[in-house]
């Protein structure tokens, strides 16, 4: 067996060495790539292989400017402040005046006022001094001029009502005291006397009292 594996290897050394032998020497018995020979470019087409750029579109310049204004990197930069709010519609001012009732004009050296009673309220102010949106303008007599937005409005001092005297006022019926009884006198020395005399005695004022006797003198009384 190890006979015939010696003449086996030796075969197989002698069959590669020929595939050598034909792999580097040419046909003319030259060496085969003993010079080298750059190769072939290739050309390549890059725009092929890019994606279609699309066209230039007009930019808002505007934005630009925003943020020029606030940097994104900026430390000082805020978010843009918010939308004012609507405003609302302004009612107008209520017009006390025209309920309003003077009670009082005073007028000095150089100065003049009034009191005048305006929403429920009594009020002094003096000339061209604001009362509840109006300027007093002027006092003439018991007229008053306010003035507002080019408006004018006069009111009139009122006169007092004037009523007719009656006379003190009666008491009730209930608080009168009684009249006495007129009681008939009759004289302690005169049990039958006279109704005139009687009457006259009765008639006598109860203020003033009956002038006592004097003492007499001698057995004779006097009288004044």
């Amino acid at each position: 067996m190890k006979r015939y594996a010696l003449y086996i290897l030796l075969a197989l050394n002698g069959g590669l060495a020929l595939l050598l032998a034909w792999l580097w020497i040419d046909a003319d018995g030259s060496l085969r790539d003993v010079h080298w020979k750059p190769p072939v470019p290739h050309t390549t087409d890059f725009a092929a292989m890019l994606p279609a750029v699309p066209g230039v579109a007009p930019a808002d310049t505007s934005q630009f400017i925003a943020m020029l204004d606030r940097p994104l990197f900026s430390a000082t930069r805020k978010p843009p402040p918010p939308p004012a709010p609507p405003q609302a519609a302004e009612e107008p001012p209520s017009d006390n005046l025209s309920t309003a009732r003077l009670s009082g004009v005073f007028v000095g050296e150089g100065a003049g006022g009034i009191i005048i009673q305006i929403a429920g309220k009594h009020r002094r102010a003096r000339l061209n001094e604001a009362v509840d949106g109006w300027t007093l303008k002027t006092i003439q007599g018991r007229n008053v001029t306010f003035v507002r937005g080019g408006q004018s409005r006069v009111l009139q001092l009122p006169r007092a009502a004037v009523t007719t005297y009656t006379g003190l006022a009666t008491a009730p019926a209930s608080a009168q005291s009684p009249q006495p009884a007129i009681q008939r006198a009759v004289a302690p020395g005169n049990p039958g006397g006279s109704p005139q005399a009687n009457s006259a005695g009765a008639s006598q004022p109860a203020g003033r009292a009956a002038t006592p006797p004097r003492a007499s003198f001698g057995g004779r009384s006097s009288r004044r």
